[in-house]
């Protein structure tokens, strides 16, 4: 949209862009201007400062105050530095002074629709992440991979259906089992973990069946399992796939028949539970070397939940960084807003053989241990930045960073307009980090690149 009472003006402003793909309308005061932008809802507006029957700053208002999202490029041919700030305060995405040249507003009008988009899409992940949080507001992502998790939960949490949860070590499997338990019918009811792999055969099944008084050496009164304290919950077998043959067969039977006696007891109790299952192993596997139960798997494996590894998730890596420097800043009462670019680069492409798990532990680590508002290279263990990239391990100086990261700054300011607000948004950094930064790194509009 372009609005500016100069005719040939107007005329050659919208030759150029029509050249350049954009589709144009024009309006000749801010009256017809501010009608047209309510009905055509331009992605940008190209506003002259002063016109006969509006001042181009009241107009700036206007458009900002009900569709704040549509950038305004300002022009002038009566340009000052306090007309520009005052235009950039109210909204304005820069401020060009006439004549200028058409290549360094076709590089503004770029510069101001990439940020919007930019905006669009920042706003369109949080808020898909909100919704993704009331949905399950323990597991954190919006990529391909665990989107496709939480779409399979949707559908079965609701549903009391025997669920296994397959993936690596560390991926969150336990996590999607209580997910899975409040939402589904039996949320009032308990959630009770087994985990099958710490415990030897004798010990597993006296925790699962419970025992009566006298059944074995020690036992001194009836105890209730596992199977009778989750009745009327779910009921979850963490490591399902390292249980011994003899308690695979004694699993086996209780899914078939629906009851169950303690060791050392004759009379037959009842399950009423749902049943959720993990392993990091691979069952079809066991189960073609003989190692896990054909029918017992085909018990399990009703529907099955795949969890992806980190590293199949990277773009997760940013959103689970973020929400465990609040979890940590909180616990240990310090305030880290975020990690450096050179901070979460490293982050970024570690391997992560601990998955999740590992990147929690860390970012505690760097909670604990790190100074200052930023989670920076320096925070992180030294063997997570060896083995990312051989050329972090080199740890570069503080002078290195700082020199990175004010570039980085000044870029975004520069692509701002200098307003602050927006910088900060589009940097993920508080208004007083970022002016503590400007201020220390003396960054104004003549520094050098």
């Amino acid at each position: 949209m372009i609005i500016d009472d100069d005719g040939p003006f107007r005329e050659i402003l919208e030759a150029v862009l029509a050249d350049a793909g954009f589709e144009t309308f024009v309006a000749a005061n801010g009256t017809d201007g501010l009608n047209l932008v309510a009905s055509e809802q331009p992605d940008l507006v190209l506003l002259d400062l002063r016109m006969p029957d509006m001042e181009g700053l009241e107009v700036l208002q206007r458009v900002k105050s009900t569709l704040p999202e549509i950038a305004v490029v300002m022009m002038t041919a009566f340009g000052s530095i306090k007309t520009a700030v005052d235009a950039i305060r109210q909204g304005a995405f820069d401020f060009l002074t006439k004549p200028f040249d058409l290549e360094e507003l076709k590089n503004t009008i770029g510069n101001a629709l990439a940020l919007q988009t930019l905006s669009r899409e920042n706003r369109a992940l949080r808020s898909l992440l909100r919704q993704q949080t009331l949905d399950f507001p323990d597991i954190t992502g919006l990529s391909p991979r665990i989107r496709e998790v939480f779409s399979v939960m949707k559908r079965v949490s609701h549903h009391d259906v025997t669920v296994l949860i397959t993936g690596e070590s560390g991926t969150g499997k336990e996590l999607v089992a209580r997910a899975l338990h409040r939402h589904s019918g039996r949320s009032e009811g308990p959630f009770v973990a087994v985990n099958c792999a710490a415990l030897s055969e004798t010990l597993l099944e006296s925790e699962l069946f419970g025992h009566e008084k006298g059944a074995f050496t020690g036992a001194t009164g009836t105890r209730p399992g596992r199977f009778e304290l989750a009745q009327g919950g779910t009921l979850f077998l963490d490591e399902v796939g390292d249980m011994s043959p003899l308690m695979q067969a004694k699993l086996l039977r209780v899914l078939q028949e629906g009851e169950f006696e303690r060791v050392g007891g004759s009379r037959s109790i009842k399950t009423d539970i749902r049943l959720v299952a993990a392993t990091n192993k691979n069952l079809p596997s066991e189960v073609a070397s003989h190692r896990f139960r054909e029918d017992l798997y085909y018990r399990l494996n009703v529907v099955t939940l795949s969890l992806p590894p980190l590293r199949e998730r990277r773009d997760d890596i940013p959103l689970l960084v973020d929400r465990f420097l609040q979890e940590f800043g909180k616990k240990y009462h310090r305030l880290v807003e975020t990690a450096t670019p050179e901070a979460m680069a490293c982050l970024k492409v570690y391997p992560w053989p601990g998955n999740v798990r590992e990147l929690k532990h860390s970012i505690e680590q760097a909670v604990l241990l790190g100074e200052g508002p930023e989670l920076t290279l320096a925070h992180l263990p030294s063997e997570l930045v060896e083995k990312s990239d051989p050329k972090l391990s080199a740890a570069p100086g503080p002078k290195d960073l700082d020199a990175v990261e004010a570039r980085h700054i000044l870029g975004v300011l520069r692509q701002c307009g200098w307003n602050r607000n927006r910088a900060s948004e589009v940097l993920g950094l508080h208004r007083n980090t970022l002016r503590e930064k400007i201020r220390r790194f003396g960054l104004g509009p003549d520094s050098a690149a």
